[in-house]
């Protein structure tokens, strides 16, 4: 052990010009008898002691007298790198630690180091201790006197006593038979004889302890001979299967291959042999991948995944290859391959077939996942309004919860738009979202389309039976519009699978959980509906957990002007048009309109503005229906009034986005899809 492993650092030292009183000092606050002198260059001169400042007391010296008169001069000094063990040999008890320049840098008590060379022989001691009590032999040592010094867990399994109250007394008592005296006294050893002891047979080796040419004990290590047997029998059924394997690979026609845990063949069979046109001998023992082109068996040993009937080409030609691990005890500790050799001739074509089921397979995965996701976001909520930003902070505050969301709205105003949202932004965005009419299946329809059915319920049903819409739900959000509309023989199986969390397919009597989160949406008025007896109360509770309205076009009339450009850009970009803008006239009446059809009405009419168009390049009233032009055609003074409108809604979103954005021009100019310098432009204009 090193002296810097054990060393106190930061020792208290005084410099050779100090004082009887400064060393007074120190005894007075430290619990130290002992402090080391140091000259100019931190190197040990000397020390003083306790004992050196009452001998300068008795002699009536002045605390003013330097120290160095009765300082003791003959101190052994032990650098760090230095072995502790020789400090023993010296009367000296403090020593000084120094580096390789001789400085002080610590110092150590010889009553720590037998501190810590106890506490290591302890930890030594218990680590024996846990090594041997972890062996599955028992093992019993004895000293001179027959007294237990040592008795394992095993022991105690083995001849059925508490192993922990053994140590101490005497073998006799323990074992009445025992042969470890003997041993003892005769210093012999006896290996590999049998005991017996409580109708046990137990295999033993006994041995005497010679320290120092003295015999001071004797010790047995000992185990079940019944363990030792059952050993020998799985040995000889290992052996016996390890020649019906090597029979059956000589006889197989398939090519067989066993690799070990590391890749390396330990069996193959003849007719794979032959067809690599390999000897033997020349594989047993070779990586797998030096022997077999394209194998994947190494690949298997780390995944622990069967591949089954999958293809490899070798020596130019597709075979179907298996490869199966072999696992024991959770682990994996080889693996078995087989290729077929029979109608090679047909592997190219099976190879075609089968890259085609595997393109249309995931043609059709593609289908499914693309009819069963959301597009939307909140991004794609266009609007400024007052009323359409209240419904969107509350639907982005629904995103993060887990409860049903309920959509209130007239026909066209964004409801499904929100839907799509709310799941984009919830945990479970990565999970299905199912789209639901109940408006526009048919009733009869509806319980088989939500639910599934099994194979053969009904009439008409597919044999292998369908997955319903919750199941393909499960996980993320379904979605049922027009909510409304359905059934109240179907409300009842709706609010089961709201309370209950399960389903129960058409035509079978399991159950099944499923997690979902449901977003409703509809037109109508459920309280209404609730009243007139055509929709369950308790649904209607069960639904109305966040209840979201969102708002018609109409009301939020200062959002059409951005709606419009939005559109605008949205179209011409589908149909490859450039329309610059839209005439003030034509924003008047479309401004005036009621939009009874909302938002889905007003992308209608823009898209029929789009194709009418020639080569104009500004959307005219010419190029509106009829129904909003007469609404909108207005007397001259009436016009003024609303181009003010629209330029105090321009104004209006322009304090806004200032004030989202902190007044930070370059985001807002971003959040209102202007350029920067048109928004100072327009700052201006409205003096801001």
């Amino acid at each position: 052990m090193k002296a810097k492993e054990v060393m106190m650092l930061n020792p208290i030292s005084l410099s050779v010009t100090e004082t009887l009183k400064e060393a007074a000092e120190i005894f007075s606050k430290q619990d130290i008898d002992k402090i080391f002198i140091v000259n100019d260059i931190e190197q040990v001169v000397g020390a003083f002691s306790k004992k050196n400042l009452f001998q300068a007391i008795q002699e009536d010296r002045s605390l003013e007298t330097n120290i160095i008169e009765f300082m003791d001069t003959q101190i052994r000094c032990i650098y760090e790198e230095e072995d502790v063990s020789t400090i023993f040999e010296k009367s000296q008890e403090v020593f000084p630690i120094i580096n390789y320049k001789d400085k002080l840098i610590g110092v150590l008590y010889k009553q720590e180091l037998l501190k810590a060379y106890n506490k290591k022989l302890t930890i030594i001691t218990e680590h024996l201790n846990t090594i041997l009590n972890s062996t599955n032999n028992g093992i019993i040592a004895i000293d001179k006197d027959l007294s237990i010094s040592f008795f394992n867990k095993a022991a105690g399994e083995l001849l059925e006593v508490d192993y922990n109250k053994i140590l101490g007394k005497n073998i006799y008592e323990i074992v009445p038979n025992s042969r470890l005296p003997y041993v003892l006294e005769n210093r012999v050893k006896e290996i590999g004889k049998i005991m017996h002891y409580n109708e046990k047979k137990i295999l033993t080796n006994r041995t005497p302890i010679i320290y120092e040419h003295q015999v001071i004990g004797a010790i047995a290590v000992f185990q079940d001979r019944t363990d030792y047997n059952q050993l020998l029998a799985k040995l000889e059924e290992e052996k016996n299967a390890n020649n019906i394997l090597n029979t059956i690979l000589e006889m197989a026609y398939d090519g067989i291959v066993v690799i070990d845990k590391e890749g390396y063949i330990t069996m193959m069979s003849k007719a794979y042999t032959k067809f690599l046109g390999v000897e033997h001998k020349e594989v047993i023992g070779k990586h797998v991948t030096e022997i077999i082109q394209n194998t994947r068996l190494h690949i298997v040993l780390k995944t622990g995944r069967a591949e089954v009937a999958d293809l490899q080409k070798i020596n130019g030609n597709y075979m179907i290859a298996s490869r199966i691990p072999i696992i024991k005890d959770g682990e994996v500790t080889g693996a078995v391959g087989k290729i077929l050799f029979r109608d090679v001739q047909d592997l190219n074509l099976l190879h075609k077939r089968i890259t085609k089921m595997d393109q249309e397979l995931a043609h059709y995965k593609r289908e499914w996942k693309n009819a069963n996701r959301a597009y939307y976001s909140f991004s794609d909520i266009i609007g400024e309004s007052e009323a359409i930003q209240r419904a969107k902070s509350l639907a982005e505050r629904a995103s993060y919860s887990m409860s049903n969301v309920l959509l209130l709205g007239e026909s066209g105003t964004g409801k499904e738009i929100f839907a799509h949202a709310i799941h984009q932004k919830s945990k479970r965005c990565q999970f299905p979202f199912v789209k639901v009419n109940c408006a526009a299946i048919p009733r009869e329809l509806l319980e088989s389309e939500l639910f599934g059915y099994e194979g053969g319920s009904f009439t008409g049903a597919q044999k292998k039976g369908k997955i319903g819409k919750f199941q393909a739900a499960d996980g993320g959000t379904i979605f049922l519009d027009e909510i409304g509309d359905m059934p109240l023989q179907m409300q009842a199986k709706l609010l089961r699978v709201l309370q209950e969390k399960e389903i129960e397919k058409i035509g079978s009597t399991n159950t099944q959980k499923i997690d979902i989160r449901v977003i409703a949406a509809t037109n109508q008025d459920l309280e209404d509906l609730v009243k007139k007896g055509k929709f369950r109360a308790d649904l209607f509770y069960r639904l109305n957990v966040l209840t979201i309205q969102i708002p018609a076009l109409r009301e939020r009339k200062g959002d059409i002007s951005i709606l419009v450009q939005y559109f605008l850009d949205k179209i011409c970009n589908e149909m490859g048009k450039y329309i610059e803008n839209i005439s003030e006239e034509a924003m008047v009446c479309l401004q005036n309109y009621n939009w009874p059809g909302n938002i889905r009405e007003l992308e209608n009419v823009l898209e029929r503005a789009v194709n009418i168009m020639d080569k104009e390049l500004i959307i005219q009233t010419k190029h509106l229906p009829k129904e909003i032009v007469n609404n909108g055609q207005i007397e001259s003074d009436q016009v003024i009034s609303l181009r003010e409108r629209i330029e105090e809604a321009e104004k209006q979103a322009i304090i806004q986005a200032l004030k989202a954005t902190r007044g930070n021009k370059s985001k807002a100019a971003r959040l209102l899809e202007i350029s920067r310098a048109c928004l100072y432009e327009k700052m201006r204009k409205y003096q801001l």
